[in-house]
């Protein structure tokens, strides 16, 4: 069995999700992620609810398969352990404000000297440049900015915050990922490292680039709710059944419209597909009474064979088992102190290999020690910074 990423060493500075997903994805491909913690402290997912007796469920998802050391990096002794294992590593990456890195003496141009293959990620907000690179924010004001935000809802009514972090997993971790892993694909020709600049900002606003180009050619600004695949069409929507369950209807193609709407006995709509909005408010409102006269999975059986993009709105403990998700391995045990427990599995595939099982996620500070040995830092001298409070 096999990891692909296992000849990689990631020192992980970062703290929280976005940048605890993008080192889990690489964890989980085998990398030796060792995720550097503040000693006392440590990342606050560690500490954050739910918690089941004292594991965090945050914690346990987004760091399985790493280790863990404590360091002090406003300590000199911190620094120099540090600016060491930088020397034998392939990726840092950090989540602090721009600058901090640098004041603390292990930013990329400081570390890079005495490596020159360093891969360099910093993930912040709104990125190194610009005017807004030293605010404060979360998920909810990057997705604010981005434009994101203003399109979740439903027509005449206020923006709805998402259930699922768009601009921490999907403009953070996500485009982190795929930066490292641009940098380490130049590194083989070239021999040199880069930084890797992640903006969550910017991140979330490539997420709009089909509805960004459209804007820019028609200058129509996109409307809540009133979009092609955001609630305009009665043919791509949600509705709501017998049991307050919900259903998907995502028949934008016409053979599948066509489909849906004999299977429903609605065949005067199967021209009217993409009809004007009065139109649309009719048909959505007809399929609403369809559907409101059975339950969500009553109508799950009842088209199950039918080739027309329709499913059911499952919640969390349904969608773990969900037959196609277990049967793709994206629920897993995972292995706690406490014993296994299920958990969300790695959505990369490499076809070829078994896919290997979760490792476990470590306890706080749990690799110190290992780590530093590692590095050529005896124990006389692993007692000297345990003294200082550098680890």
């Amino acid at each position: 069995m096999t990891r692909p990423l296992e000849h990689l060493r990631i020192l992980d500075l970062t703290r929280l999700l976005p940048g605890g997903y993008c080192t889990l994805l690489f964890a989980d491909l085998g990398a030796d992620v060792i995720k550097v913690e503040e000693p006392g402290k440590g990342d606050y997912i560690r500490w954050m609810p739910p918690m089941v007796g004292t594991l965090s469920s945050g914690h346990l998802a987004l760091n399985r398969g790493k280790r863990s050391m404590t360091l002090n990096l406003k300590s000199p002794d911190g620094v120099e352990v540090f600016r060491r294992l930088a020397r034998d590593a392939d990726v840092v990456i950090e989540s602090f404000r721009p600058g901090v890195m640098d004041r603390l003496g292990i930013g990329f141009e400081q570390l890079s000297a005495d490596n020159p293959r360093l891969v360099f990620c910093a993930i912040s907000g709104y990125g190194q440049t610009g005017p807004y690179r030293l605010r404060a924010g979360h998920d909810i004001n990057y997705i604010g900015y981005a434009g994101v935000l203003d399109m979740i809802g439903e027509r005449g009514r206020g923006p709805v915050v998402p259930g699922v972090q768009i601009g921490d997993i999907g403009g953070g971790g996500l485009m982190a990922a795929v930066g490292i892993l641009a940098a380490l694909a130049e590194r083989e020709k070239t021999g040199r490292g880069r930084f890797v600049d992640i903006s969550m900002t910017d991140g979330a606003f490539s997420w709009m680039s089909i509805h960004g180009q459209a804007f820019a050619m028609t200058g129509e600004v996109p409307r809540r709710g009133a979009m092609r695949l955001a609630g305009e069409f009665a043919c791509y929507h949600v509705y709501r059944c017998a049991d307050e369950r919900w259903v998907t209807v995502g028949a934008l193609e016409p053979q599948f419209w066509e489909a849906l709407c004999q299977a429903l006995g609605v065949p005067e709509m199967i021209e009217r597909q993409f009809s004007p909005p009065e139109e649309q408010d009719l048909m959505i409102a007809r399929l609403a009474e369809i559907f409101a006269t059975r339950t969500r999975d009553a109508w799950v059986a009842d088209l199950a064979d039918l080739d027309a993009c329709f499913g059911p709105v499952k919640d969390m403990e349904e969608a773990f088992a969900d037959e196609q998700l277990l049967a793709r391995g994206m629920v897993v045990e995972a292995p706690t102190p406490e014993g296994t427990v299920h958990a969300i599995g790695n959505p990369v595939h490499l076809v070829g290999d078994e896919r290997p099982s979760p490792r476990p996620a470590p306890d706080f500070g749990e690799h110190t020690d290992d780590v530093l040995r590692a590095a050529g830092y005896d124990d006389a001298r692993i007692e000297q910074l345990r003294a200082t409070r550098a680890i």
